[in-house]
């Protein structure tokens, strides 16, 4: 899988504690994770390592051979209700990072029915592509038209009303939150499928290369830490604000595990919100990371200086330092978050380890 190496270029825009009152949250951590899941994706296309790419040859990308799944399979899933799932002939998988751990396990030949707007494109064989973004594009009925013999949404806000009606349908479907840790969100998409153990197999590896990082973090002074902002550019939804990544995302555990501060936890920030120049001054960060796939969104890598208000004056300004990441890495929990983790790392502290 091809994960361009993250580089140090200029930042954006985030949000203070001392400002909260002019924030916006979202609700549930939307940040651009159908962008990150396409992203993710089509990186993997290409085939090279993330190692390599992150420049962290210890890191390699985690997989295991899962068996055949047994049948049937009784899962409860985040929204607490459970389900028998009697046939993988049909799955329909809402987003790419799930896609991407059915991968990771070796059982991609169970996506029958995705998003046309996935990156793994030709890698779905015959599965079935379907329209999933966009207000009412996703219906009960037009998903039961499909027969899907299972479905897994992510999103605990955006998925809940479709699962829920679903299920009442008489569809076995399922919510596996994608807030949460990596190793959670992996072995849970693998229970579901039918082989648990190889899930947890896959999920040790992501957790040992975290616990890796984090041991190296434990060297670093809390008064060297850096301090971190996380901006997007679709995290608000439709809004078309600049948000800022707060506590309970993926972005806070891979900063946060990594050794850094998460100035937007720190400020109050929660999932992600929208922010103000005033807030953005106010929190101060020393570095500024963006996801690749909103870069030009946030005004390019030479422009994001003077497109993101309340950007100049700030540390990470006055440094020019910008940290641009795979979306895979940063944006979402799973099969990456230690290839992240690690990446983020050499980074923030280059002499670290050495």
């Amino acid at each position: 899988m091809h994960i361009p190496h993250a580089r140090k270029a200029i930042p954006a825009l985030l949000c203070s504690a001392l400002l909260l009152a002019g924030c916006t949250s979202t609700g549930e951590a939307d940040s651009g994770n159908e962008n990150a899941d396409a992203a993710s994706a089509e990186s993997k296309a290409t085939g090279a390592s993330d190692a390599a790419a992150s420049g962290n040859a210890s890191v390699e990308i985690p997989s295991v051979d899962a068996p055949e799944p047994e049948l049937p399979i009784t899962f409860t899933g985040d929204d607490e209700d459970e389900i028998t799932v009697e046939s993988l002939e049909r799955v329909l998988v809402l987003d790419d990072a799930t896609i991407e751990v059915f991968d990771a396990l070796g059982h991609l030949d169970l996506v029958g029915i995705a998003s046309e707007d996935s990156a793994y494109g030709d890698l779905l064989g015959d599965a079935e592509r379907i329209t999933t973004s966009g207000s009412g594009a996703l219906t009960v009925e037009g998903v039961v038209a499909l027969q899907p013999t299972l479905v897994i949404g992510t999103n605990m806000k955006r998925h809940a009303d479709l699962i829920s009606g679903l299920q009442d349908a008489g569809v076995p479907a399922t919510l596996i939150n994608r807030s949460q840790d990596a190793s959670e969100i992996i072995t849970k998409t693998a229970s579901v499928i039918g082989v648990a153990d190889a899930g947890e197999e896959l999920a040790k590896q992501v957790t040992d290369a975290v616990s890796a990082a984090e041991e190296k973090a434990a060297d670093v002074p809390e008064d060297e830490r850096r301090r971190v902002m996380v901006l997007s550019s679709s995290g608000a939804g439709d809004s078309g604000n600049t948000t800022g990544a707060g506590s309970d995302t993926p972005a806070d555990q891979v900063v946060t595990y990594a050794g850094g501060i998460n100035a937007g936890a720190e400020s109050g920030l929660d999932r992600y919100q929208s922010i103000t120049a005033e807030g953005l001054a106010a929190a101060q960060p020393e570095v500024i990371i963006v996801a690749e796939s909103e870069v030009e969104d946030l005004g390019g890598e030479d422009g994001i200086w003077d497109y993101v208000a309340g950007l100049k004056g700030t540390p990470a300004a006055e440094n020019k330092e910008l940290i641009i990441m795979p979306d895979a890495q940063i944006k979402t929990a799973g099969v990456h978050t230690g290839i992240g983790v690690a990446n983020l790392q050499s980074q923030l502290y280059p002499d670290l380890g050495a």
